[in-house]
């Protein structure tokens, strides 16, 4: 091999090592598509004066199943997406003969700051603003009165994770979510609807 045959295959494993290594960081940033499973736990501050029995006695109860779907843009620290969260619904007995149920769900834009982008785990914290649909029905079977209150909230979010890098294009994410509803004007301003969420996501940059 002459040397300018040297030199050539030279500058051809210099490029592609050049191209190669720059795509691989290229993977890590860009659009992305989220999925996302875990658990809401509903919180309603009912300060009416006056109410023998408040909201949150009969409909949040328990931790509710959640799931959500977002679409993101990556670059370098920060990730920017927007989100469609579902919960499933909370029921309850008001009484042998009055059930409630309530349900929301959250369309939210979302910014997170990942500490160490690039490496194999990284913390990362997010906040959120959007709005949420809130539906409260209750259904008095003596009377007989069904009542169902429908409403839309500004909501705000705040959160903290921890997120794995399975490749260059996938994440595994678990983090903690913490969100203001609003209040329910229907019962005057008085009643106030808060959720804490813990969940575990996969993220796939396109």
């Amino acid at each position: 091999m002459t040397k300018n045959n040297k030199n050539i295959l030279s500058l051809f494993l210099a490029i592609a090592v050049t191209l190669l290594t720059n795509s691989a960081f290229a993977e890590c940033d860009g659009f992305y598509i989220a999925g996302r499973a875990g658990f809401a736990k509903y919180e309603i501050e009912d300060n009416r004066s006056g109410v023998t029995q408040n909201i949150s006695d009969y409909v949040v109860d328990k931790q509710r199943f959640l799931a959500s779907g977002a679409l993101g843009y990556r670059y370098e620290h920060f990730r920017a997406e927007i989100e469609y969260v579902w919960r499933d619904r909370n029921s309850g007995s008001l009484s042998d003969f009055a059930d409630a149920k309530f349900k929301s769900r959250s369309y939210m834009f979302v910014v997170y700051y990942d500490f160490f982008p690039y490496s194999w785990f990284t913390p990362f914290v997010n906040a959120g603003i959007g709005w949420s649909d809130h539906s409260l029905s209750i259904d008095n079977r003596l009377a007989p009165k069904y009542e169902k209150i429908d409403e839309t909230n500004f909501t705000w979010s705040l959160g903290a994770g921890i997120s794995a890098k399975i490749t260059n294009r996938w994440n595994l994410d678990v983090g903690y979510r913490y969100y203001d509803m609003g209040s329910l004007d229907a019962y005057n301003g008085d009643t106030t609807v808060t959720d804490q969420e813990v969940y575990v996501g996969l993220r796939y940059v396109l």
